[in-house]
């Protein structure tokens, strides 16, 4: 007998709107979109945010970290944040647990060298007729000098939120903790990995980015150039298991250098992509590239070896990369009319699809950066599990409901390696299992609240099943 499970659930909306480069904007919320924005007011060079509601996906406010715009595109009542702010790597905005109406904006400095340090900024939404208007700005959250590399993560118990950051001139991480009490100015510091400085004042440059399900943190460095990759502890703050990935080539004076820029990761954790702007090095140019890593293994060297250019440029350069709720990772590039596009960023090397000039951009131009953003969100919304009683279907789940732990069943003849990512209800990733190579995986329940969760395997040609289930 066949049963047929057709569960709804709404994901979570608050990404599904951008605003960036030159009033450029992007809509996931129309079947994961994107619709081509043009409306907006922004002037972002680099870091510029988002906020959506969570539930209808309608646009609350932007900004570039110098200004912060309404749903109107109206400059807020003394919004003006950090001057010059618009060439800052990065800026978030995350919402205040406990409460449906207030938000934190945290800014940083200028390459370390302006005198802002890290900053938070509070908006209210219940102010100007529900538009919205800043309570406070400018709070001091860590003094100068700080790196422009700002990157939220959900904590571990799924309300409260970690800021994370890097000073400058030194090899600190600095984690805070945003609760329903507010921000906690005591930050959770774990010292590991280079010392971010060089006498360019180039290293703080250049994004740092959380895997989807908030256990990895990705950054790079411009000067002697690395990207760096650990483990972070979404209970504790604490970052670890440092890998770190040279690449050639160093900054000099006159602006030749690595031009390491931007990182994402794949939907699934899977797979790391960084970009890197191109160089007119005399008698040896670099290209601009977009490349990827299997991290799957853990292991440096083997993650060495596993780096693919999947694009090289002469012409452009390669700048901010951000993970959208469609699953597709977009390139930016500077003073350009199109985004590019990987496609299918849980597939290795080249058939990520990677797609230059692929969504235009409706006569606006983009820069630098794209959206920061906090839990990577899915736009899908509804999945169907078949199951049955007396005869295997292609997935099942069993028991389904379950307490404890449950054994998921699917078609893997071949042994392909593949991953499992599950999902909570707000589409946020809360768990990710790499290199199955069997036809059945054990789902742990002890990790999961109870409640339903969607997941998918995907390997390199693709997703080979996806369904949902109940933890209780």
């Amino acid at each position: 007998m066949l049963m047929l499970i057709a569960l709804t659930c709404g994901a979570q909306k608050q990404n599904n709107i951008w605003y960036f480069g030159n009033g450029a904007g992007m809509d996931f919320n129309e079947k994961c979109g994107p619709t081509v924005l043009t409306d907006g007011k922004i002037d972002g060079y680099e870091g510029c945010a988002s906020i959506s509601d969570k539930v209808t996906g309608q646009l609350l406010f932007y900004t570039n970290s110098d200004s912060v715009w309404n749903q109107n595109h109206v400059a807020m009542p003394g919004g003006k944040l950090i001057h010059t702010g618009s060439t800052i790597t990065q800026v978030a905005i995350v919402p205040k647990p406990g409460s449906s109406t207030k938000y934190y904006i945290i800014t940083s400095e200028i390459q370390a060298f302006s005198g802002e340090g890290l900053r938070f900024h509070e908006v209210d939404m219940t102010l100007n007729s529900g538009l919205g208007g800043l309570t406070f700005k400018d709070s001091i959250l860590y003094p100068t000098p700080v790196t422009e590399k700002i990157t939220p993560i959900r904590h571990a118990n799924g309300t409260d939120i970690w800021i994370i950051g890097h000073l400058y001139n030194s090899a600190d991480f600095i984690a805070f903790l945003i609760t329903a009490s507010g921000i906690h100015t005591t930050p959770v510091v774990t010292t590991i990995g280079k010392i971010h400085y060089d006498i360019t004042g180039i290293d703080p440059i250049g994004e740092m980015k959380a895997s989807p399900d908030g256990t990895k943190i990705a950054l790079v460095t411009l000067r002697h150039p690395d990207v760096e990759l650990l483990d972070f502890d979404k209970t504790t703050g604490i970052l670890s298991n440092l890998i770190t990935l040279p690449e050639n080539g160093s900054y000099d004076l006159i602006g030749n250098g690595s031009g390491l820029y931007g990182t994402a990761f794949s939907p699934s954790g899977q797979f790391l992509y960084v970009s890197k702007w191109k160089m007119p090095v005399p008698g040896s140019p670099t290209p601009g590239l977009v490349f990827q890593y299997d991290i799957s293994s853990n292991d440096s060297a083997t993650i060495q070896a596993t780096r693919v250019n999947i694009f090289t440029s002469t012409s452009k350069s390669m700048y901010g990369l951000q993970l959208a709720p469609n699953g597709k990772i977009y390139v930016a590039h500077h003073l350009s009319n199109y985004l590019s596009v990987i496609d299918a960023p849980d597939n290795a090397g080249t058939a990520c699809n990677y797609m230059d000039d692929g969504l235009y951009l409706g006569g606006k131009t983009c820069s630098w950066g794209l959206n920061n953003t906090l839990d990577y969100t899915s736009c899908e919304t509804t999945t169907q599990l078949h199951e049955t009683t007396n005869n295997k279907s292609e997935t099942t789940i069993y028991p389904n409901p379950f307490e404890g732990n449950a054994v998921l069943e699917f078609n893997n003849e071949s042994n392909t390696s593949c991953t499992l990512t599950i999902y909570n209800c707000s589409g946020v990733v809360v768990n990710v299992i790499n290199g199955i190579t069997g036809n059945r995986v054990l789902v742990e329940g002890k990790s999961l609240s109870p409640g339903l969760y969607f997941f998918t395997i995907c390997a390199q040609k693709g997703i080979m099943a996806h369904g949902k289930f109940i933890s209780k």
